[in-house]
């Protein structure tokens, strides 16, 4: 404290630091560290890689609980299981957009042209632009790698990357790693984390590997999947149809009754056979073999001849009905399992409630793929492309996002879409992003060359109008960004009661009239 002291007294200011020292550069290795998972051996070896067959039209599901650890019968389950493999997709599907972005930004926030310009010749390699040098690589684009990044968070709860570089030391791919491969080390008070391949241990002690949990506990250093609750209702629901199965072809289908007259059985025994108890027996066992073969292999359109020793009658489960009880026991069984899988009745095609409930479930299924799937992959792929910058000298950071989620058809999104491209470019106009911030939000590429800007030149004034949908409807109620909706007032009700219409409001800069009164709207 002599210092603090010293400046005391001589009356000398202390200024306090406004910027925090940039981050050290990255000691990288020029090759690719981790190995890829289906890779059973870190030997070089001349073997083909083997084919995973599961059998699974022959396949009892059920066997799969006798799995080597969870993480084995959730990937096995997921795999062969309907109603687990369509909570997976579903939320593939829906959280993985066709579109996304990516910006580069200044420590401080600002955008950075130069930098993100780097960032989309980056991400084109990655896409399209492979090492033709290396012939067949096997490298995944942005999306595919997503996919299978995607599939680890619902089946491990947690995804991995390694950012490849080449010879340069500069960014060649993104390779995924299996999260059932990687196990920590304590490492004083982090985690040192290892890739784990037949017997022997891989270092990813690196800062090119990257790793993303989902709902992280505390209490552990690994995480668990959200599909993991839903491992009993499954293999219950599978025990339930193999027994349905088994009852259907025993109690439901007609079957054939053949009987056979014991009285004149007896009279047309053999003569040998009448005073043999073994040749007897094995009389009758053949017979009754003979009888079971002719019935079992006839055809629908067979006709079928007998002795009136023999009496054939079709056998069924009379006036019995289970259907009360088979229909309580399958609503129990699908409303555990959709609660496990964190998927809701309505995306598993068990819904039988009305359409608002289907659109309520629906919205709440699309926040549930959006926080475990879309912003997940956004954290690690905004981390890697992070590093692939800083590697070429730029002090910067960068922004990954997939497009929002959005279930409604690109026609109808239109107007939708002519009411965002307003509100972008009347922040533009008030100064409130650059231009190529708005270049990017719009079009997904920066400003071509020889742009003239317009950030700041109030281009979308004046303007007319609140700029808004529909101000409200009949009756008193409040807009709510629909034309036939209201929030309040006659006719009430919200937005999942009726079919949304199409929204009007400010596609453009106005025209100012002859002695209209002019409003000037700030920008929402």
């Amino acid at each position: 404290m002599d210092w603090l002291r010293k400046h005391v007294e001589s009356g000398t200011p202390i200024h306090a630091a406004s910027q925090l020292p940039p981050p050290p550069i990255p000691k990288v290795k020029n090759k690719q560290q981790s190995f890829p998972s289906y890779i059973k051996t870190t030997q070089q070896t001349d073997s083909l890689l083997p084919v995973v067959e599961r059998n699974t039209a022959g396949l009892d599901i059920t066997t799969y609980r006798a799995g080597a650890s969870t993480q084995q019968v959730i990937h096995d389950l997921a795999s062969v299981s309907p109603d687990l493999a369509a909570a997976v997709n579903a939320y593939l599907r829906t959280a993985i957009s066709e579109k996304y972005t990516a910006v580069a930004r200044n420590t401080d926030g600002t955008f950075n042209r130069d930098a993100t310009q780097l960032l989309q010749q980056i991400l084109t390699r990655f896409n399209v632009l492979g090492n033709y040098d290396d012939g067949f690589s096997g490298v995944g684009s942005i999306r595919s790698v997503a996919e299978s990044l995607g599939k680890e968070l619902m089946y491990y709860g947690a995804c991995s990357l390694e950012l490849v570089l080449d010879k340069t030391r500069l960014p060649r791919t993104l390779a995924p790693v299996s999260v059932p491969q990687i196990f920590f080390y304590p490492d004083g008070q982090w985690l040192r984390p290892i890739q784990r391949i037949g017997g022997e241990q891989i270092d990813l002690d690196i800062p090119t590997f990257f790793y993303v949990s989902l709902d992280q506990d505390l209490l552990a250093a690994y995480p668990s999947s959200p599909l993991e609750p839903a491992l009993q209702p499954v293999l219950f629901s599978a025990d339930f149809m193999n027994d349905l199965r088994r009852v259907v072809k025993r109690a439901i289908h007609p079957r054939m009754n053949v009987t056979i007259d014991e009285e004149k059985f007896r009279k047309n025994i053999p003569a040998e056979a009448k005073h043999s108890e073994q040749k007897l027996r094995e009389y009758m066992d053949s017979l009754i073999s003979q009888i079971q073969d002719k019935v079992n292999g006839l055809n629908p359109e067979d006709a079928l001849v007998f002795f009136d020793s023999i009496g054939v009658a079709y056998m069924n489960n009379g006036n019995v009905s289970l259907d009360s009880e088979y229909k309580t026991l399958s609503t129990i069984m699908d409303a555990k399992l959709a609660t496990g899988a964190k998927a809701l009745p309505s995306i598993l095609g068990h819904g039988s409630g009305s359409q608002n409930i289907a659109s309520t479930e629906t919205m709440l299924f699309m926040k549930n793929a959006d926080g475990a799937v879309r912003v997940k992959l956004n954290e690690i792929f905004s981390k890697s492309l992070t590093l692939a910058l800083r590697l070429f000298g730029q002090d910067v950071y960068v922004e990954f996002a997939f497009a929002s989620i959005e279930l409604r058809p690109e026609t109808e999104l239109e107007s939708f879409y002519s009411m965002r491209q307003s509100r972008i470019l009347e922040q533009l106009s008030f100064g409130f992003i650059t231009d190529d911030e708005a270049a990017i939000l719009l079009t997904g590429n920066v400003t071509p060359d020889g742009y003239t800007p317009l950030q700041g030149t109030q281009f979308m004034q004046p303007m007319t109008g609140t700029g808004r949908p529909d101000a409200g409807a009949a009756g008193g109620g409040t807009g709510n960004g629909y034309t036939n909706q209201s929030t309040g007032g006659a006719g009430g009700g919200g937005p999942t009661d009726r079919k949304p219409a199409t929204p009007t409001g400010v596609k453009g800069p106005a025209r100012k009239q002859p002695g209209a009164q002019l409003e000037v709207v700030s920008a929402q």
